[in-house]
């Protein structure tokens, strides 16, 4: 069986093993460094050297739970997502357990903090032990737990959560310092003929655990996915068709959403948002849809409709003498597409838009197979006078490949740092270390997915240049006129 080539090794490197290397540095950074003044280039080697010497550090604090060293829910969700799709590409089944750990609490109340987390340090060694090295085991929150177990069928899976169950139980008689302990184990499949996505395997794998646990707890349970003609005459499947019906009969629209100066709390631009209009009149969010045009061909067109739209919209606010400052997303499949940036050329070179006001986004998780035709792209717009942003900058810790090879001026720092920022002392050294990088290099800072005041404050506190989030301004349809403020805020 083919196995997936995603998963990094140097993930589980420790940092003094990253370090080893941090002299070696690309031939494409040496050539920009050459290129600037001797002030400004000891500035950004200097803050290179800092960022090489602490990603090891930063990378397993984002993706690792401090008290057991599992990896955290958002480094398992990216592997599951890995593994789904992957399953879906080449076939094989797999499956997640969730794991609940029966009476933390009570553990926790009795005895105090410190035998609770003793406790679970002791289970994290358990599982790690006892399952495969392809399995992989997470702690996702206080008492909860879960395995990928890929390649394994169902009799597999039930016999993999049986042994933990009966090792666990084994492990904590009751004369034991916490007294007995025993653990919950809800299991679901994906993969062979199941068409989930991983939020739903996850949901199906937490609903099992929690039927374990009403019929008695120290039990493993196995969830039972409905009848699969069910499942799809339910659920509302987005299709190359709907795509297309969308593009020809005016049923796409942009939602704008406020990006504020954190300095000023003014409003200093906006990302334009793509949105479908359903069969029932539901406005559709482009994550819904997305992934289907990547896999059709079709997002190149649906890209062109965007960009299309917003040079007319930065056209009409600049006759009306109130002009606006515009994000527009594009793929990492358009980047790689020379009709695509011809096209915008074309409506750059024949309308009245300002190009200095149009910034295009391009995800860092992006599947962009040829780097360098992204960076002509990126080069080609800079050229235009546009600005070209980094998006989900630091998602899967793959951020130097873009520094180094794409031309940019904006880094908005992806939203899983920004979220639970206040409460997680890992999330708040990843930004520190992603604005320094960029002051280093004279670029704009934008915080994604405000929640809080809290946030907003730190965010502040730590020199991020602007924000946005549900917090700081909520999308807007762009139709209804009230989505581009003709005001500051």
């Amino acid at each position: 069986m083919v196995q997936p080539s995603g998963r990094s090794a140097s993930l589980y490197l420790l940092p003094v093993e990253i370090a080893k290397s941090a002299g070696k540095r690309d031939p494409a950074v040496e050539s920009v460094l050459e290129k600037l003044a001797p002030e400004d280039r000891q500035v950004v080697q200097a803050a290179l050297e800092r960022a090489e010497k602490t990603e090891a550090e930063l990378r397993y604090l984002a993706d690792h739970d401090p008290l057991t060293g599992l990896v955290n829910r958002r480094r398992f969700r990216a592997e599951l997502d890995q593994y789904v799709s992957f399953s879906a590409r080449y076939g094989g089944q797999g499956a997640v357990m969730v794991i609940d750990i029966d009476g933390l609490k009570q553990v926790n109340d009795k005895l105090g903090h410190q035998p609770g987390d003793n406790l679970l340090r002791r289970l994290a060694g358990i599982f790690r032990e006892r399952v495969r090295t392809t399995d992989i085991v997470a702690r996702l929150s206080g008492d909860e737990f879960a395995v990928l177990v890929p390649q394994s069928d169902t009799a597999g899976a039930l016999q993999l959560g049986e042994e933990l169950r009966a090792q666990v139980a084994e492990s904590f008689p009751p004369s034991t310092e916490t007294g007995a302990a025993t653990i919950s184990v809800g299991i679901a499949m994906f993969g062979g003929k199941r068409d989930v996505n991983s939020e739903a395997i996850l949901v199906a794998a937490d609903q099992a655990m929690y039927r374990a646990k009403a019929e008695g707890r120290d039990r493993v349970s196995l969830y039972s996915y409905p009848d699969e003609e069910e499942r799809r005459g339910q659920r509302s499947q987005t299709t190359t068709a709907r795509i297309r019906d969308a593009l020809t009969q005016d049923r796409l629209s942009l939602a704008t959403q406020p990006i504020r100066s954190l300095a000023s709390g003014g409003v200093e631009r906006y990302e334009l948002l793509l949105r479908m209009t359903g069969e029932s009149g539901e406005l559709l969010p482009a994550a819904s849809f997305i992934e289907v045009a990547e896999r059709s061909g079709m997002v190149q067109e649906l890209d062109r409709w965007v960009v299309g739209r917003a040079l007319e919209l930065l056209a009409e606010r600049e006759r009306d003498g109130e002009p606006v400052s515009l994000h527009v997303n594009i793929s990492g499949v358009s980047m790689t597409d020379i009709s695509v940036l011809e096209f915008i050329e074309r409506r750059l070179d024949e309308g009245d838009a300002d190009p200095t006001r149009c910034t295009f986004e391009i995800t860092q998780t992006a599947r962009v197979e040829d780097y360098e035709t992204a960076a002509g792209f990126a080069d080609r717009l800079t050229e235009f006078g546009c600005q070209v942003a980094i998006d989900d900058y630091g998602a899967g810790f793959g951020p130097f490949d873009y520094l180094k090879r794409i031309p940019f001026d904006v880094i908005k720092i992806d939203g899983a740092f920004i979220r639970d920022m206040p409460r997680n002392d890992a999330d708040q050294l990843t930004v520190k270390a992603i604005v320094q990088i960029a002051r280093g290099l004279g670029k704009t800072t934008i915080a994604e997915f405000v929640q809080d005041d809290d946030t907003t404050r730190m965010l502040r506190e730590y020199g991020v240049d602007m924000a946005q989030g549900f917090h700081l301004g909520r999308p807007v349809d762009e139709a209804d006129g009230e989505g581009l403020a003709r005001e500051p805020v």
